[in-house]
């Protein structure tokens, strides 16, 4: 039986904590890896899989930022990041500092949180975008992998990004709090 039809038959709370979510993985009613997120305490279920385009552009910003990235910080593909007691997000790649734990981290201890979209776009700029500029993340990108577009979410005031850009798959697009990490996606390989 998968959590969501636990959740469904009534066995787990609508509403749980991130030590909830941890505490019930740990005792092995979540699955590990199991694809959700938890938002305002409600377990919003994510694909299961991803899909060729989306898988094939995380593999390439993943080789691209690793080979950037100065040796003090990591990438962390598919983090669980903790932003509150009852929101538990996982952007598709995250930069931190090294020594950092990535259970501890909240917003503004990260350097850079992208998500990579196909089908998810909408999701990623209407509901996560908000919920990452409430609580800090400085510089999020969401990069559409069919369009091949990075869309930089920066200045994040009262839950909202004030700077807001698009750049085109020929566009270098610069890492705000990284000096030296560019990406242009027409050159990834």
């Amino acid at each position: 039986m998968t959590v969501f039809q636990n959740i469904r038959k009534g066995l787990i709370p609508a509403r749980l904590t991130v030590d909830e979510v941890y505490a019930l993985t740990e005792a092995g009613v979540f699955a590990e890896n199991e694809p959700m997120e938890l938002i305002d305490g409600e377990i919003v279920p994510m694909a299961a899989a991803k899909a060729n385009w989306h898988a094939m552009m995380e593999a390439k910003l993943t080789r691209a930022i690793v080979l950037a990235l100065p040796d003090q910080v990591w990438l962390y593909p598919s983090p669980s990041i903790t932003l509150a007691v009852d929101l538990l997000l996982e952007p598709d790649l995250v930069v931190l500092p090294k020594a950092s734990m990535i259970r501890d981290m909240r917003g503004p201890d990260l350097l850079l949180a992208i998500e990579v979209a196909d089908s998810s776009l909408g999701y990623d700029l209407r509901v996560k975008a908000p919920l990452y500029a409430q609580h800090g993340i400085r510089d999020y990108w969401v990069v559409d992998a069919v369009r091949k577009t990075i869309r930089v979410h920066r200045a994040p005031v009262d839950g909202t990004y004030t700077d807001v850009e698009e750049y085109e798959a020929h566009d270098e697009v610069a890492a705000l709090l990284l000096p030296g990490v560019t990406i242009r996606l027409d050159t990834l390989d």
